[in-house]
């Protein structure tokens, strides 16, 4: 039995040769061969990357090129409104951009047939432009109202936003056409007033007033529309019209200081110096130190020293002795510069100015 088992150990133990060691020209040949492999896996590899490259690239072009085109605004929409702040009811125009611009292209001008494409469309521009004339956008207004128009011109409701875009750019006789469409639609004050000043701007002056003046009879608080007509009545030269509409603007708005200076400038333009000062003086409300100001130099141009020089040592009482000097070096005042009371009050404030910064400079040598 054990001889059995030693002839079957026998036979799986033989063991092969040792193989003879390869000459030096053969391993040289197998690392060239190695090195030739590797070289032109290494070329098909970049090959195909390049092929590849290449054929992504062209797709994303012609993507960009054929499907991003349609995107583009109509006629040179400006496209820079905030529409974050649309009512949710409308923010469905987000979306619709794209899909108004692919409807509008290659499409004419002009009215447009009843359907479901058109009146959403239609709808999307009206959304728009209320919302570019709500951030001043007046080109994207304009652009996207005229669209709304254009595609239905029987469209009630546009005609009064359209007006104010035009009446806005000055657009005068574009803004009468568009402003009457909305009174006979539906009348209202804003509407009465802004055609108003539109027929101002076309000099109509008649039909500009009988609008402002029934706009007033509806609402007789409205400043805007005394304003509206204080101007209309200093452009046909009805001075004493002109200044009982410029008072009862102020009693309601007593803080427009552009205005007020406008009025005063009106009447001492027209000899009226004396009414400026009474205006001024009795005036409540407004600015003190730009009334001050205004008095000063109103009573400068009347020649009365006196009141001149008390408004402007009221002024010095909100603004620095320098400050006050720079507004006295005004031209305003050279019909006074000479007297005793200006050249006093001067030499006061030249004083204060310097002993103030005498203090200051003192103040800040103490800190070092």
């Amino acid at each position: 039995m054990k001889k059995n088992d030693t002839d079957i150990r026998d036979i799986y133990r033989s063991e092969d040769p040792k193989p003879e060691p390869d000459p030096e020209w053969k391993t040289q040949e197998l690392i060239e061969r190695e090195m030739r492999r590797q070289l032109i896996f290494n070329i098909s590899v970049g090959l195909f990357v390049f092929v590849l490259a290449a054929f992504l690239v062209t797709t994303i072009a012609k993507e960009f090129l054929f499907k991003a085109a349609p995107m583009e605004p109509v006629k040179g929409k400006i496209q820079r409104v905030a529409a974050y702040a649309l009512p949710e009811d409308e923010q469905w125009a987000l979306e619709y951009r794209q899909a108004a611009a692919l409807a509008e292209n290659g499409e004419s001008g002009g009215p447009k047939p009843f359907s479901t494409k058109w009146v959403k469309n239609a709808a999307y521009h009206i959304i728009m432009g209320e919302q570019a004339l709500r951030l001043d956008e007046l080109d994207a207004a304009q652009d996207h109202l005229e669209e709304a128009v254009d595609t239905f011109p029987s469209t009630t409701g546009i005609h009064g936003r359209l007006g104010e875009i035009y009446l806005k750019r000055q657009y005068f006789e574009k803004a009468v056409d568009q402003l009457q469409k909305a009174l006979k639609e539906q009348p209202s004050i804003d509407v009465l007033n802004n055609l108003g000043v539109a027929y101002m701007g076309v000099e109509n002056y008649v039909q500009a007033e009988a609008l402002l003046q029934q706009a007033i009879q509806q609402q007789p608080e409205l400043a805007g529309c005394h304003k509206n007509l204080a101007l209309l009545y200093q452009k046909t030269g009805r001075t004493d019209a002109a200044m009982a509409s410029f008072e009862k603007c102020f009693l309601l708005t007593p803080q427009d200081t552009s205005l007020i200076k406008n009025y005063v400038a009106y009447l001492t333009s027209t000899g009226r110096s004396r009414a400026a000062i009474e205006f001024l003086e009795q005036l409540k409300g407004a600015d003190p130190l730009s009334v001050c100001l205004l008095l000063a130099k109103t009573a400068a141009q009347d020649d009365d020293a006196e009141l001149a020089v008390r408004n402007l040592q009221e002024a010095a009482h909100f603004i620095t002795p320098r400050q006050t000097i720079v507004e006295m070096h005004d031209r305003v005042f050279d019909k006074i510069a000479r007297t005793e009371a200006y050249e006093a009050l001067l030499y006061r404030l030249e004083l204060a100015a310097v002993s103030l910064s005498t203090n200051l400079d003192t103040k800040g040598e103490s800190t070092h």
